[in-house]
């Protein structure tokens, strides 16, 4: 069974730049916890942000992380493609081989 990747660049390639302006305009910051309120629900909603906080950092982290390997991916079949191009550029050229 063959399979074939086939790869946009046109596409690819702007589609990547939009996520990765968007990991670098998340803010996993939240806001300051309430201080000197001894509500239950104050101190609940406190550490809720602080877990959100935490979740947001390793999402950015993992998000740029895969940004990185799906540029290095998209380069590398474009390097692919290139010298596959110019191996059947370069046998058109020269012609088919003769054989004595």
């Amino acid at each position: 069974m063959a399979s074939e990747i086939k790869v946009v660049f046109g596409e690819a390639e702007p589609a990547l730049d939009k996520i990765k302006t968007a990991c670098s305009h998340l803010n996993p910051k939240g806001s300051a916890p309430i201080s000197g309120n001894t509500l239950d629900t104050v101190t609940e909603l406190t550490k809720l942000a602080e877990k959100l906080e935490q979740f947001l950092t390793s999402y950015q982290t993992v998000l740029s992380s895969n940004i990185q390997t799906t540029a290095k991916s998209i380069e590398s079949v474009k390097h692919a493609d290139q010298t596959i191009s110019d191996s059947i550029d370069q046998s058109a050229t020269q012609g088919p081989s003769q054989k004595r």
